[in-house]
């Protein structure tokens, strides 16, 4: 299957990188704990750079071989506490009963195509976490959930310079299909070269979203129970209004 971050990994950190809201959350989460902490969807190091940093043994999984080089290239001053996974959870061999914390965050977990896999996802991470271990999962809220009404529409997420000074547009055209809870999410970069020159770069996305309660559903599926939900990153309640829905959970014994 052909890597979307493979184009995306150029521009992520630019695009990204004021994006921190959620790093208070995660910090206190594995505060909690001794034990390493694992990240699934780290990408370029984000929220694994500061963990690392904090003073955690780090263990990051992704599937984008391009997005990993990335994060290789930003943690060498925390290289001794950082081990990088290339696959998804359920490819590669993480260690059983060994992670005090583990966080799927902004949206990694969308990435599951169908509920096979999220329970494939799942069941790895429940291996893997330690008997006393929280699982946190970082999903679009209620507000941020599909609409079809800009279905086709090309939206314009950022203009301006990219890295080499050069003129950047980013445009997100999205389908939704409300029936089968998916997103197919096409990103256009258009660079204007030194020259003159226009060239155009594109990925596609297929983004499964998820319901609270179904969500809850997998969670046991998958030898996990739900511990709480969040509506933001204050651990404010869920509602209708809420951009995020932050769910946590337990290892489920017995």
């Amino acid at each position: 299957m052909t890597d979307p971050y493979g184009t995306d990994a150029t521009w992520y950190d630019l695009l990204h990188a004021d994006y921190d809201e959620d790093l208070g959350l995660w910090l206190s989460f594995a505060g909690r704990t001794d034990l390493p902490v694992l990240e699934v969807g780290c990408g370029t190091g984000r929220v694994l750079l500061p963990l690392a940093q904090a003073g955690h043994k780090v263990v990051g999984v992704d599937p984008s071989a391009a997005m990993l080089e990335s994060a290789r290239s930003r943690i060498s001053p925390v290289a001794g506490r950082v081990e990088l996974l290339h696959g998804k959870p359920q490819e590669v061999e993480l260690p059983a009963d060994h992670f005090g914390f583990v966080l799927v965050a902004n949206d990694v977990f969308l990435y599951c195509r169908d509920g096979d896999e999220q329970v494939d996802f799942l069941q790895a991470i429940a291996r893997a976490m330690h008997f006393n271990a929280v699982l946190a999962i970082d999903v679009p809220g209620p507000v941020m959930h599909l609409d079809a009404s800009q279905n086709g529409q090309p939206i314009l997420i950022y203009e301006g310079p990219d890295d080499d000074g050069q003129q950047l547009l980013v445009w997100h055209v999205r389908t939704d299909d409300l029936a089968n809870q998916v997103r197919h999410l096409h990103i256009i970069y258009e660079v204007t070269g030194h020259d003159g020159a226009v060239r155009r770069y594109h990925s596609e996305h297929h983004l499964r979203y998820p319901h609270r309660f179904e969500l809850e559903y997998l969670l046991r599926l998958s030898g996990l129970m739900q511990l709480d939900v969040f509506g933001d990153y204050d651990l404010g309640p869920l509602t209708s209004n809420s951009e995020r829905m932050i769910v946590t959970a337990l290892k489920a014994h017995g």
